[in-house]
């Protein structure tokens, strides 16, 4: 007898199930206390979305580094996509950032109630968020110059393949610093 399922729609269920339980994680500022929810809410899910675009980006580069046809192709458009929400991500968290070290703001209450924390991890997330803009720049345009000619195993592969690895890193460890910033005190 034959599965009714297979085992492609379990992992589109997975992954979608997934995503829509990461995506709900910046709604919650919706219940909390704040003048600022709406800039909290729009760089929650910037950052979320750009974070789950770059796992699919970083998946994307193994048929590329197997030497697919046409898999450089597909990497480099969704490496784009995600450089723009990387982007955007960053000016919303511009917007955010003005309230945060304005006069009584979250900055100055962690500066006073823990300034350990504050110069760890705000400004280690401060640096590190912007690290995947120019990394997944260079990476989509080390594809742009050299996608045809790439093949398995091939040192400019390897070299973009670690450029996305870093930007997927950086981006995570700036989304896991920014959730436990809001869960230090809310903006």
């Amino acid at each position: 007898m034959k599965s009714i399922f297979t085992a492609r729609d379990l992992a589109v269920t997975q992954a979608s199930v997934a995503a829509l339980l990461f995506i709900s994680i910046p709604l919650f500022n919706v219940l909390g206390f704040s003048n600022h929810k709406l800039e909290a809410i729009l760089h929650g899910l910037g950052a979320t979305v750009t974070v789950i675009m770059s796992c699919q980006v970083l998946h994307l580069t193994y048929p590329m580094l197997r030497g697919k046809k046409g898999a450089a192709v597909t990497l480099e458009w969704a490496l784009w996509l995600t450089n723009l929400m990387v982007l955007i991500t960053i000016i919303l968290g511009n917007w955010l950032y003005i309230p945060y070290r304005g006069p009584d703001g979250p900055q100055q209450w962690l500066m006073y109630h823990s300034p350990e924390v504050h110069l760890i991890v705000m400004e280690y997330k401060e640096f590190v968020s912007l690290y995947p803009l120019p990394l997944g720049i260079a990476a989509a345009v080390l594809l742009r110059r050299f996608r045809h000619a790439l093949e398995a195993g091939s040192a400019v592969g390897g070299i973009v393949a670690f450029l996305i690895t870093l930007f997927w890193i950086c981006l995570l460890i700036g989304l896991v610093c920014g959730i436990g910033l809001t869960k230090l005190r809310m903006v």
